[in-house]
């Protein structure tokens, strides 16, 4: 039986690993891209090499708007070095911020729609709480899910991201909405889940391993905790 969320108005979803997830997977597009500029990885390579760089880049990673393309390019050109010598990655970097500013590139969850439509029908608001950047919304809006939020918020554009305490204040503020109102779901432990704890949040993990009681794996689930 989930727990009491009986106070809860509004829901509050991740984008990348939970709402949405790479199609058919970064490396498999990362490296489909590559081999068109000749160099050669494979798919299993590249994808390895991506999640190592992405998870050390991202401790430093620069929020503010303007500044998300940077990051990014520093993630294609460090996951690449290896197997790209001294080539220039300028073009290799271009073509793949375009790829995943398209929903082509990104599957939507199962069963997100129909269970966000429901949540919607039984009056709950709706927003995505996404630590990524600008390009989430052509993501969305070519997945043909951006009008089923009231409202996207994106850490590039609000110059803070999860944890921090500010940007679930920023929500906050901007749906008129208190703490115990609230509930999150993302899939990450420390940047979705605790941290939406520690700003007096109900929160929700999403995925697998089995970390938390208080955790799904399915959208259609969220209908039990949100009657």
């Amino acid at each position: 039986m989930s727990t009491n969320h009986s106070s809860i108005r509004l829901l509050t979803v991740d984008a990348a690993g939970t709402l949405v997830r790479p199609w058919p997977s970064v490396g498999a597009v990362y490296g489909r891209t590559a081999r068109e500029h000749g160099i050669e990885a494979s798919d299993e390579e590249v994808n390895s090499r991506f999640y190592q760089t992405f998870g050390k880049l991202q401790t430093c990673k620069k929020t503010n708007s303007g500044e998300e393309s940077e990051f990014w390019r520093q993630v294609v050109t460090e996951t690449f070095r290896p197997f790209a010598g001294d080539q220039n990655l300028d073009p290799l970097f271009e073509e793949l911020w375009d790829l995943f500013a398209k929903g082509e590139c990104w599957k939507l969850a199962e069963h997100a729609l129909k269970t966000l439509t429901t949540l919607r029908d039984r009056g709950y608001q709706l927003a995505v709480l996404s630590n990524n950047d600008s390009r989430l919304r052509s993501v969305l809006s070519d997945l043909a899910i951006d009008h089923s939020f009231d409202h996207l918020f994106i850490s590039s554009e609000m110059g803070c991201e999860k944890p921090e305490p500010e940007i679930f204040r920023k929500v906050e503020e901007a749906m008129g909405r208190l703490p115990a109102e609230i509930l999150h779901l993302g899939d990450s432990h420390s940047r979705d889940f605790l941290g939406a704890r520690n700003a007096g949040w109900h929160a929700l993990l999403f995925g697998e391993p089995k970390l938390e009681e208080d955790q799904i794996t399915c959208f259609s689930e969220l209908l039990d905790h949100l009657p």
